[in-house]
Protein backbone atom coordinates (compact mmCIF):
# COMPACT_ATOMS: atom_id res chain seq x y z
CA UNK A 1 0.00 0.00 0.00
CA UNK A 2 1.44 3.40 -0.84
CA UNK A 3 1.26 6.63 0.79
CA UNK A 4 -0.50 8.39 -2.51
CA UNK A 5 -1.29 6.75 -5.48
CA UNK A 6 1.67 5.32 -8.03
CA UNK A 7 4.66 3.33 -7.98
CA UNK A 8 5.44 1.55 -4.62
CA UNK A 9 8.92 1.32 -3.56
CA UNK A 10 9.26 -2.25 -2.20
CA UNK A 11 11.88 -4.41 -0.35
CA UNK A 12 13.59 -6.00 -3.33
CA UNK A 13 14.05 -2.74 -4.84
CA UNK A 14 16.76 -1.27 -2.96
CA UNK A 15 18.04 -4.03 -0.95
CA UNK A 16 18.69 -6.29 -3.75
CA UNK A 17 20.13 -5.80 -7.26
CA UNK A 18 16.95 -5.62 -9.20
CA UNK A 19 16.49 -2.94 -11.78
CA UNK A 20 14.88 0.27 -10.57
CA UNK A 21 12.96 3.39 -11.94
CA UNK A 22 14.98 6.34 -13.05
CA UNK A 23 13.44 8.15 -10.45
CA UNK A 24 14.82 6.34 -7.47
CA UNK A 25 18.07 5.45 -9.38
CA UNK A 26 18.66 8.91 -9.70
CA UNK A 27 17.87 10.13 -6.35
CA UNK A 28 21.54 9.62 -4.81
CA UNK A 29 24.91 11.50 -4.23
CA UNK A 30 26.38 12.95 -7.33
CA UNK A 31 22.68 12.15 -9.76
CA UNK A 32 20.15 13.87 -7.83
CA UNK A 33 21.30 17.27 -9.66
CA UNK A 34 22.72 20.20 -7.45
CA UNK A 35 21.34 23.43 -6.06
CA UNK A 36 24.63 24.80 -5.69
CA UNK A 37 26.23 26.09 -9.08
CA UNK A 38 28.77 27.74 -7.32
CA UNK A 39 31.03 27.79 -4.32
CA UNK A 40 29.35 31.39 -3.86
CA UNK A 41 32.29 32.09 -1.06
CA UNK A 42 30.25 29.99 1.13
CA UNK A 43 32.02 27.58 3.79
CA UNK A 44 34.25 24.54 3.65
CA UNK A 45 33.72 23.22 6.60
CA UNK A 46 31.05 21.21 8.22
CA UNK A 47 30.44 20.65 12.14
CA UNK A 48 28.64 17.92 14.10
CA UNK A 49 28.58 17.70 17.88
CA UNK A 50 28.44 14.96 20.07
CA UNK A 51 27.46 15.66 23.54
CA UNK A 52 26.96 12.27 25.46
CA UNK A 53 31.06 10.87 25.82
CA UNK A 54 30.75 8.19 25.05
CA UNK A 55 33.16 6.29 22.60
CA UNK A 56 30.72 5.53 19.83
CA UNK A 57 28.13 6.72 17.64
CA UNK A 58 24.60 5.26 17.04
CA UNK A 59 23.69 4.19 13.45
CA UNK A 60 21.83 6.97 12.43
CA UNK A 61 23.69 9.04 13.44
CA UNK A 62 26.58 8.17 11.55
CA UNK A 63 24.34 7.96 8.59
CA UNK A 64 24.32 11.95 9.14
CA UNK A 65 27.88 11.88 9.22
CA UNK A 66 28.58 9.51 6.11
CA UNK A 67 25.85 11.57 3.67
CA UNK A 68 27.43 15.03 4.52
CA UNK A 69 30.84 13.16 4.03
CA UNK A 70 29.57 11.41 0.53
CA UNK A 71 27.62 14.47 -0.40
CA UNK A 72 30.22 16.64 -0.15
CA UNK A 73 33.76 15.38 -0.41
CA UNK A 74 35.43 18.83 -1.28
CA UNK A 75 34.42 19.73 2.35
CA UNK A 76 35.94 18.72 5.51
CA UNK A 77 33.49 17.05 7.82
CA UNK A 78 34.89 17.63 12.09
CA UNK A 79 32.71 15.34 14.63
CA UNK A 80 32.80 16.98 18.02
CA UNK A 81 33.09 14.14 20.79
CA UNK A 82 33.03 15.02 24.60
CA UNK A 83 35.30 12.87 25.80
CA UNK A 84 33.53 12.98 29.48
CA UNK A 85 29.88 12.27 30.26
CA UNK A 86 28.24 16.13 30.85
CA UNK A 87 26.14 17.19 33.41
CA UNK A 88 22.34 17.06 32.57
CA UNK A 89 19.77 14.35 32.12
CA UNK A 90 20.31 12.47 28.59
CA UNK A 91 17.04 11.83 26.06
CA UNK A 92 15.43 8.49 27.54
CA UNK A 93 14.46 6.75 24.22
CA UNK A 94 13.41 3.80 23.81
CA UNK A 95 12.89 1.41 20.67
CA UNK A 96 15.10 0.71 17.80
CA UNK A 97 18.43 2.17 16.84
CA UNK A 98 19.31 3.55 19.64
CA UNK A 99 22.37 1.53 20.69
CA UNK A 100 26.10 2.13 20.29
CA UNK A 101 28.81 0.54 17.99
CA UNK A 102 31.76 1.15 17.15
CA UNK A 103 31.81 -0.34 13.65
CA UNK A 104 30.09 3.27 12.86
CA UNK A 105 32.96 4.73 13.84
CA UNK A 106 35.04 2.57 11.46
CA UNK A 107 33.16 3.84 8.78
CA UNK A 108 33.69 7.34 9.38
CA UNK A 109 37.20 7.26 9.80
CA UNK A 110 37.48 5.63 6.60
CA UNK A 111 36.06 8.90 4.93
CA UNK A 112 39.44 10.98 4.10
CA UNK A 113 37.33 14.33 4.46
CA UNK A 114 35.92 13.13 8.18
CA UNK A 115 37.74 14.19 10.92
CA UNK A 116 36.99 12.69 14.42
CA UNK A 117 37.64 15.01 17.60
CA UNK A 118 37.31 13.77 21.26
CA UNK A 119 37.92 17.04 23.47
CA UNK A 120 36.10 18.70 26.54
CA UNK A 121 33.61 20.53 24.91
CA UNK A 122 32.78 23.19 27.20
CA UNK A 123 36.40 24.45 26.75
CA UNK A 124 35.02 26.09 23.18
CA UNK A 125 33.02 28.37 25.09
CA UNK A 126 35.70 29.97 26.16
CA UNK A 127 37.08 33.59 24.92
CA UNK A 128 33.13 33.70 24.24
CA UNK A 129 30.31 35.66 26.00
CA UNK A 130 29.12 32.03 26.89
CA UNK A 131 31.98 31.51 29.16
CA UNK A 132 30.59 32.70 32.75
CA UNK A 133 27.14 31.50 31.61
CA UNK A 134 29.16 27.78 32.09
CA UNK A 135 32.13 28.12 34.13
CA UNK A 136 30.26 30.29 37.23
CA UNK A 137 27.46 27.24 37.50
CA UNK A 138 24.60 28.27 35.99
CA UNK A 139 24.42 25.92 32.68
CA UNK A 140 26.27 23.22 34.60
CA UNK A 141 23.60 22.83 37.28
CA UNK A 142 20.41 22.78 35.04
CA UNK A 143 18.72 19.54 34.54
CA UNK A 144 18.80 20.26 30.80
CA UNK A 145 22.58 21.24 31.07
CA UNK A 146 23.18 18.64 28.10
CA UNK A 147 20.88 20.17 25.76
CA UNK A 148 22.14 23.57 26.55
CA UNK A 149 25.43 23.00 26.29
CA UNK A 150 25.07 21.61 22.60
CA UNK A 151 22.78 24.62 21.27
CA UNK A 152 25.94 26.62 23.15
CA UNK A 153 28.59 24.99 21.45
CA UNK A 154 27.17 24.95 17.52
CA UNK A 155 27.24 28.83 18.26
CA UNK A 156 30.42 29.64 19.96
CA UNK A 157 32.56 26.69 17.24
CA UNK A 158 30.43 28.37 14.51
CA UNK A 159 31.41 32.33 15.76
CA UNK A 160 35.15 31.20 16.47
CA UNK A 161 35.12 28.90 13.34
CA UNK A 162 32.89 29.40 10.51
CA UNK A 163 31.34 26.60 8.66
CA UNK A 164 28.11 24.85 8.69
CA UNK A 165 26.21 23.02 11.60
CA UNK A 166 24.38 20.39 11.17
CA UNK A 167 22.54 17.99 13.95
CA UNK A 168 23.00 14.54 13.68
CA UNK A 169 19.22 13.56 12.76
CA UNK A 170 19.63 14.78 9.54
CA UNK A 171 20.21 13.35 5.70
CA UNK A 172 22.36 15.79 4.23
CA UNK A 173 21.27 15.50 0.22
CA UNK A 174 23.37 17.86 -1.97
CA UNK A 175 26.46 19.71 -2.03
CA UNK A 176 26.42 22.36 0.82
CA UNK A 177 28.94 24.91 -0.51
CA UNK A 178 27.09 27.37 -1.48
CA UNK A 179 25.27 28.07 1.73
CA UNK A 180 26.82 31.18 3.36
CA UNK A 181 25.20 33.28 6.50
CA UNK A 182 21.98 31.17 6.52
CA UNK A 183 19.54 29.22 8.36
CA UNK A 184 16.15 27.85 8.07
CA UNK A 185 13.02 28.97 8.70
CA UNK A 186 9.80 27.53 9.45
CA UNK A 187 6.14 27.13 11.53
CA UNK A 188 5.42 25.19 14.24
CA UNK A 189 1.64 25.85 15.60
CA UNK A 190 1.95 29.08 13.77
CA UNK A 191 4.39 30.70 15.64
CA UNK A 192 7.46 31.61 13.18
CA UNK A 193 10.80 30.10 14.31
CA UNK A 194 14.32 29.81 13.11
CA UNK A 195 15.96 26.69 13.33
CA UNK A 196 19.45 26.12 14.91
CA UNK A 197 19.51 22.58 13.68
CA UNK A 198 21.45 24.00 10.01
CA UNK A 199 23.69 26.74 10.54
CA UNK A 200 26.10 28.14 7.63
CA UNK A 201 27.87 31.44 9.20
CA UNK A 202 31.33 33.18 8.61
CA UNK A 203 33.72 33.14 11.54
CA UNK A 204 32.75 36.16 13.90
CA UNK A 205 29.47 36.81 12.42
CA UNK A 206 27.56 39.88 14.08
CA UNK A 207 24.33 37.94 14.31
CA UNK A 208 26.09 34.96 16.28
CA UNK A 209 27.83 37.24 18.97
CA UNK A 210 24.33 38.84 19.01
CA UNK A 211 22.53 35.36 19.84
CA UNK A 212 25.65 34.54 22.50
CA UNK A 213 25.44 38.26 24.30
CA UNK A 214 21.06 37.42 24.47
CA UNK A 215 21.96 33.35 25.96
CA UNK A 216 23.85 35.54 28.67
CA UNK A 217 21.34 37.72 29.66
CA UNK A 218 18.28 35.28 28.70
CA UNK A 219 19.48 32.20 30.36
CA UNK A 220 16.91 30.23 32.38
CA UNK A 221 18.36 26.98 33.12
CA UNK A 222 14.83 25.19 33.87
CA UNK A 223 13.28 25.95 30.61
CA UNK A 224 14.45 23.24 28.12
CA UNK A 225 14.40 25.20 24.97
CA UNK A 226 15.27 28.76 25.98
CA UNK A 227 18.57 28.93 23.67
CA UNK A 228 17.72 26.80 21.14
CA UNK A 229 15.33 27.60 18.58
CA UNK A 230 13.08 29.60 20.53
CA UNK A 231 16.15 31.79 21.57
CA UNK A 232 17.99 32.03 18.09
CA UNK A 233 14.21 33.13 17.08
CA UNK A 234 14.34 36.07 19.39
CA UNK A 235 17.75 36.93 19.03
CA UNK A 236 17.27 36.92 14.97
CA UNK A 237 13.47 39.19 15.20
CA UNK A 238 15.60 42.12 17.20
CA UNK A 239 18.51 42.41 15.46
CA UNK A 240 16.62 41.92 11.84
CA UNK A 241 13.22 43.24 12.79
CA UNK A 242 12.08 39.67 11.66
CA UNK A 243 8.49 39.74 10.96
CA UNK A 244 6.01 36.50 11.85
CA UNK A 245 4.89 35.71 8.54
CA UNK A 246 5.71 32.79 6.25
CA UNK A 247 8.76 32.62 3.40
CA UNK A 248 7.24 32.38 0.40
CA UNK A 249 10.22 32.77 -1.45
CA UNK A 250 12.84 29.48 -1.60
CA UNK A 251 15.51 32.07 0.82
CA UNK A 252 14.91 36.15 1.24
CA UNK A 253 17.56 38.53 2.42
CA UNK A 254 17.73 40.43 5.28
CA UNK A 255 18.98 43.26 6.12
CA UNK A 256 19.45 43.64 9.75
CA UNK A 257 21.09 46.28 12.42
CA UNK A 258 24.65 46.99 12.32
CA UNK A 259 24.90 45.65 8.66
CA UNK A 260 24.51 42.13 9.68
CA UNK A 261 23.08 40.25 6.19
CA UNK A 262 21.07 36.94 6.70
CA UNK A 263 19.74 34.91 4.47
CA UNK A 264 16.63 32.99 5.29
CA UNK A 265 15.51 29.80 3.26
CA UNK A 266 11.79 28.27 3.79
CA UNK A 267 11.37 24.80 5.51
CA UNK A 268 11.78 23.27 2.06
CA UNK A 269 15.29 24.08 2.41
CA UNK A 270 16.05 21.86 5.72
CA UNK A 271 12.54 20.66 6.71
CA UNK A 272 10.83 19.85 3.95
CA UNK A 273 8.75 16.99 5.72
CA UNK A 274 8.05 18.67 9.20
CA UNK A 275 7.77 17.34 12.65
CA UNK A 276 4.10 16.65 12.28
CA UNK A 277 4.59 14.84 9.71
CA UNK A 278 7.75 12.69 10.31
CA UNK A 279 5.24 9.69 10.54
CA UNK A 280 6.39 9.71 6.54
CA UNK A 281 9.81 8.71 7.19
CA UNK A 282 8.45 5.25 8.52
CA UNK A 283 5.91 4.27 6.67
CA UNK A 284 5.83 0.62 5.72
CA UNK A 285 6.49 1.39 2.24
CA UNK A 286 6.29 4.97 0.26
CA UNK A 287 5.30 5.64 -2.82
CA UNK A 288 8.43 7.14 -5.62
CA UNK A 289 6.62 10.26 -6.18
CA UNK A 290 7.24 11.27 -2.65
CA UNK A 291 10.95 12.10 -3.70
CA UNK A 292 9.22 14.80 -5.57
CA UNK A 293 9.18 16.89 -1.70
CA UNK A 294 12.78 17.32 -1.94
CA UNK A 295 13.58 18.60 -5.50
CA UNK A 296 14.69 22.28 -3.50
CA UNK A 297 16.41 20.56 -0.10
CA UNK A 298 19.63 20.35 0.82
CA UNK A 299 19.19 18.30 3.32
CA UNK A 300 16.21 16.49 5.43
CA UNK A 301 15.66 16.51 9.33
CA UNK A 302 14.34 13.58 10.72
CA UNK A 303 13.89 14.57 14.16
CA UNK A 304 15.69 12.85 16.37
CA UNK A 305 15.82 10.04 13.75
CA UNK A 306 12.89 8.78 14.93
CA UNK A 307 13.63 8.65 18.70
CA UNK A 308 13.60 4.53 18.45
CA UNK A 309 11.02 4.26 15.42
CA UNK A 310 11.26 1.16 13.72
CA UNK A 311 13.01 1.89 10.57
CA UNK A 312 10.68 -0.57 7.88
CA UNK A 313 13.49 -1.81 5.03
CA UNK A 314 10.71 -0.37 2.70
CA UNK A 315 10.15 2.74 4.08
CA UNK A 316 11.17 6.33 2.67
CA UNK A 317 13.96 6.75 5.90
CA UNK A 318 15.43 3.31 4.63
CA UNK A 319 15.24 4.49 1.32
CA UNK A 320 17.49 7.49 1.83
CA UNK A 321 19.57 5.75 3.76
CA UNK A 322 20.59 3.23 1.60
CA UNK A 323 21.57 5.83 -1.32
CA UNK A 324 23.32 8.47 0.75
CA UNK A 325 24.53 6.67 3.90
CA UNK A 326 25.32 3.00 2.14
CA UNK A 327 28.32 2.20 4.16
CA UNK A 328 26.43 2.44 7.44
CA UNK A 329 23.26 1.22 6.23
CA UNK A 330 24.61 -1.88 5.17
CA UNK A 331 26.20 -3.00 7.74
CA UNK A 332 22.29 -3.33 9.50
CA UNK A 333 21.34 -5.63 6.09
CA UNK A 334 24.15 -7.66 7.12
CA UNK A 335 22.93 -7.92 10.80
CA UNK A 336 25.65 -6.23 12.57
CA UNK A 337 23.15 -3.93 14.19
CA UNK A 338 20.08 -2.56 14.16
CA UNK A 339 19.35 0.55 12.07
Amino acid sequence: MSLRGGAVMDKQHFIHDQPISPKLEAFAPGKIGELCESDGGGQKRIMFIETSGEKCLRPRQACAIESAARTNPDMTVYVYMAKEMPPGRPEMDRGEGLERHCETMEILESFTNVYIIRDSLPKHLVDTPLEPLYFNGNMKNSQYALQHISDALRVALLYKHGGIYLDLDVVVLRSLRCLRNTAGHTFILGESSIENGFMAFDRGHKLLKFFMRWMQRSYKPNERSVIGPNGFSRAFQMLCNHPSRVISDLAFDFKCHDNVNVRLHNKTAFHPITYFEQNRFYAENFDENELDTFNQSYSVHVYGSGHGAHVPETSLFAFMANQFCPSTYNLHLQGVYDF
